[in-house]
């Protein structure tokens, strides 16, 4: 037995005989368990005394935890339930979670060259899962988190999901179904939808023009496997100051190379 085989058990042991747990994360587990038992969710105050701690950190930690959307206020505004990401997190699958490692090294590029949020989107469904993401330092606006679900409608990510659909695969995707409308320029029907998507089939890319969030714009291309098929795709996103007009082509055009580039590297990892 080698001298690292013994040191192996001895280390388990003292794990094991001290504790070593980090108080952030021991009360991030806690809140977790207590709103998993709370159907009405729990108010600021109730969460601080039955964690036993004071209320600015309870506020930093709740703060923490919805900014990365494994929490999320309740419509009073005041309690507090789990978030969505947590069971996307427990539901991701093990090609979606491959995607996000294989993806995350052209998020990183596209971030720091552009100086824009990237994240890659995978669909789920009628609607669209961000699965990465990396951050522009420069991006005040949030929005964008593993794990949020949006539109197919009016969100670059989701229009570009949806290009290579059939008229007849929309018609089964959107029917029956009424469009949130957020802004005067959000697309909220099926005609004039399939119309745009025309268009980015044909540009090779899609564009929120402000259609969600008036002053964001964000742009996506589709990343398509070698049976052509859309396996995600990748966006980049900022202020309307940050993407004036004329920069969107330019931008496209370097996403789509990208996006190329990364299709190429992907060898049978594809969601499920």
């Amino acid at each position: 037995m080698s001298k690292q085989d013994v040191c192996i058990p001895a280390a388990e042991a003292l794990l094991e005989s001290q504790d070593f747990r980090l108080p952030a994360v021991d009360r991030a587990m806690s809140l977790f368990e207590l709103l998993a038992n709370s159907q009405q969710g729990l108010t600021l105050s109730e969460l601080s005394r039955k964690l036993s701690i004071p209320k600015s950190t309870t506020h930093y930690l709740i703060h923490t935890l919805v900014t990365r959307g494994y929490v999320q206020r309740g419509t009073d505004g005041r309690h507090y339930l789990l978030g969505l990401r947590l069971a996307d997190v427990a539901s991701a699958s093990p090609a979606e979670l491959n995607l996000r490692t294989q993806v995350t090294p052209y998020l990183r590029q596209i971030a720091a060259r552009f100086n824009l949020t990237a994240t890659a989107t995978v669909q789920r469904g009628a609607e669209a899962v961000i699965i990465a993401k990396v951050e522009s330092f420069q991006d005040a606006g949030g929005g964008a988190w593993i794990g949020r679900h949006i539109d197919l409608h009016c969100t670059a990510q989701g229009k570009a999901l949806i290009s290579t659909l059939s008229d007849k695969e929309l018609d089964k995707l959107f029917g029956g179904r009424e469009m949130a409308r957020f802004t005067p320029k959000t697309i909220s029907s099926l005609t004039a939808l399939k119309a745009h998507l025309a268009l980015v089939r044909a540009n090779g890319f899609a564009v929120n023009d402000e259609e969600q969030v008036p002053g964001i714009r964000a742009i996506a291309v589709p990343v398509i496997d070698p049976i052509g098929g859309v396996v995600a795709s990748v966006s980049v996103r900022g202020s309307t100051g940050q993407i004036p007009s004329p920069r969107v082509s330019l931008l496209a055009r370097e996403m789509i190379c990208l996006a190329r580039g990364f299709a190429a590297t992907i060898r049978g990892h594809v969601p499920a």
